[in-house]
């Protein structure tokens, strides 16, 4: 018997994976398909989903497989630039570029290597029981399931979860070509027109995207030549959520649970955050911890999805815009402090709850800081930590105004202390949540 199956072998189930094993669990990962998707399907990730990937051990290489995306243009119908947003510096507060490009297989082979030996290709899942799964190679017992397995996720049909719907569903393709110099400049276009949305970028060395509307007509192409196209795809984007994340040991997770237009660049962001909260309270109630810490995994990121959902239709109500909202965007642009949040995407704080207190940057995500050695993986580490005024997290704790924090292992903040008597509080809860082994 495994401790966790996770179903499903894209970059959520794999980070997944990922977590849970250097937590120490032993987890199995099942997935149908005979091995990894050669195709592209996610070119991006922001610079806090970065950092779960620098937690399950894979940052340095994706530095690596990656470029900083410089900034944003929205483009009118004829090509003229309604506005340009460019970014001041490469590196966010999270010590990642504030957006990254990436091919998706480059990043599954990272991924991989990490966890490739827990992974069972083609086995098919044939039914969903509390005590695991059932597959087409034999049961998989365990006493937790992850579902990873996408949009038209078969456990959550399986165990009869709907969706709650956001927004109307819109038709696009979506085209990956490859070629020299089809785009020159590095950040993205957003093509502002009510009849033929778009969207197009440069990914990583050769690689370029180009998505549009179809329900407007096929726009031309933002090249001449030299383009080959390595997939096209057409694509449904809805706006929904699972009414249910969890179904006693099973859960799901990524786009098996929510589904947004992918207008800010959050599909695969979500499902990493969703491993993230995820995958540090399963070690947890594995290693003897309280199990009721799981039912806070639904209530904290349901939330932050749909707020995140809202934020793509915000977008996606830009791009279908006629003259008159092209002239509001115009407008807009030139306001005081509109570049910089139209270029920097935070996930929005999380709710008060019993993982999150009411004290300043509580449901914030920490941030990291370099060290004389530059940026470390381990600044933190995988448990709780309370980081105090002699620590390199002094200044960000001033400009809050408080004395300490208690960071989790998701790199959120849990709580925070005003005076330096109250830090004890911190610690005792640090340990509290610091669980031992004691199966």
């Amino acid at each position: 018997m495994t401790e966790v199956v996770v179903v499903g072998a894209g970059p959520v189930g794999l980070v997944v994976a990922g977590l849970l094993g250097r937590g120490g669990v032993d987890v199995q990962v099942v997935e149908r398909h005979a091995g990894p998707y050669g195709l592209p399907r996610a070119v991006h990730v922001d610079g806090e989903v970065a950092r779960v990937l620098q937690a399950v051990g894979v940052g340095e290489r994706f530095r690596a497989i990656s470029r900083g995306m410089p900034g944003l243009r929205l483009v009118g119908p004829g090509g003229s630039v309604l506005a340009e947003f460019t970014r001041d510096s490469a590196v966010g507060a999270g010590g990642y570029p504030e957006s990254s490009m990436f091919h998706q297989p480059d990043l599954e082979r990272l991924l991989l290597d990490e966890v490739g030996d827990r992974v069972r290709w083609g086995v098919t899942v044939t039914g969903v029981e509390q005590w695991g799964v059932r597959t087409d190679a034999g049961d998989v017992r365990a006493r937790y399931v992850v579902a990873c397995d996408g949009a038209d996720s078969f456990v959550r049909r399986e165990l009869g979860i709907g969706s709650r719907t956001l927004g109307r569903p819109q038709s696009w393709v979506v085209v990956d070509v490859e070629g020299d110099d089809l785009v020159r400049w590095g950040g993205v276009h957003q093509v502002c027109d009510r009849r033929r949305a778009a969207t197009y970028m440069r990914v990583v060395g050769r690689r370029y995207r180009w998505e549009y509307r179809v329900d407007g007509g096929r726009p031309a192409p933002p090249w001449t030549g030299g383009a080959e196209v390595v997939r096209e795809a057409a694509y449904t984007f809805r706006a929904r959520v699972a009414r249910r994340w969890r179904v006693g040991s099973v859960f799901l997770a990524g786009d098996a649970a929510h589904e947004g237009p992918p207008f800010v660049g959050q599909g695969l962001g979500s499902g990493l955050r969703d491993a993230h909260n995820l995958a540090w309270k399963l070690v947890h109630a594995l290693r003897g911890g309280d199990p009721g810490i799981l039912d806070t995994y639904e209530s904290e990121r349901g939330a932050q999805a749909v707020r995140t959902i809202r934020s793509a239709q915000v977008v996606g109500w830009a791009l279908g815009a006629g003259p008159a909202r092209r002239a509001v965007i115009r407008g807009a642009a030139r306001l005081p402090g509109v570049a910089g949040a139209a270029l920097r995407y935070s996930s929005p704080a999380l709710a008060p709850g019993p993982l999150v207190g009411r004290t300043p940057l509580a449901g914030r995500l920490c941030p990291q800081w370099s060290t004389p050695d530059g940026w470390t993986d381990d600044l933190l580490g995988p448990h709780p930590a309370v980081v105090d005024l002699d620590s390199p997290y002094a200044g960000w704790l001033r400009s809050a105004g408080v004395h300490a924090a208690l960071i989790r292992p998701d790199l959120i903040v849990l709580d925070t202390a005003k005076s330096a008597a109250d830090i004890t509080r911190l610690h005792a809860r640090a340990e509290q949540l610091s669980v031992v082994d004691n199966r």
